[in-house]
C-alpha cells in the first residue's frame, strides 16, 4: 500500500512530491483505487491547544490539577478521547486517549478543539465566553489581531 501527500487542483488529486509521483506510476491507467482522505494536521493548531490548556490551568485550582498535563488528561476523558481498560474484576475504566498527529487528522483535531473549548467554558471558566477564551489563546500564541 502506498501512502503519499496530494493536493486538490481543479477537482483532481495530484501528488505533491517525488514519493507521490513514484506511487502514482505504479497505478495502472483506469485502475480503481481506494483513497482515504486525511487532512494533514497543523502544528500551529496543536500549539494553540496547549496554550488553551495552559491558560485554563492558570485559572483553576492546582490542587485538583497539579500540572497542565493533568488538566489535559481530564479534558480528553470528558470529551470522549479515551481508551477502555478492563480491570481484573471485569470492571471497565478509562485512560486518556492520544491526540498525537498520527491519531487525528486536522478535521478530527478541529472538532476535538471545539468540544474542548465548549467544555472548558461550561465547567471551568464560568462567565467567560467562547470568543473571549479563543481570543486570549490567540494573543498568547501571537495570531490575534
Amino acid at each position: 500500500m502506498a501512502r503519499f501527500l496530494a493536493s486538490k487542483q481543479l477537482g483532481v488529486l495530484r501528488p505533491v512530491d517525488e514519493q507521490g509521483e513514484e506511487a502514482m506510476r505504479h497505478i495502472k491507467h483506469g485502475s480503481i483505487v481506494e483513497v482515504e482522505v486525511r487532512t494533514k494536521r497543523r502544528m500551529k493548531h496543536h500549539r494553540k491547544y496547549w496554550a488553551l490548556i495552559s491558560k485554563v490551568w492558570e485559572n483553576v485550582d492546582q490542587d485538583d490539577f497539579p500540572t497542565p498535563d493533568n488538566l489535559s488528561d481530564t479534558v480528553k476523558l470528558c470529551v470522549g478521547i479515551r481508551e477502555p481498560l478492563i480491570l481484573p474484576d471485569g470492571a471497565v475504566s478509562y485512560k486518556p486517549g492520544s491526540i498525537a498527529f498520527h491519531n487525528m487528522d486536522q478535521a478530527e483535531f478541529s472538532a476535538f478543539y471545539d468540544r474542548v473549548c465548549d467544555l472548558l467554558i461550561r465547567r471551568f471558566l464560568p462567565g467567560v465566553t467562547n470568543e473571549q477564551l479563543r481570543h486570549e489563546v490567540e494573543l498568547m500564541i501571537g495570531v490575534a489581531a
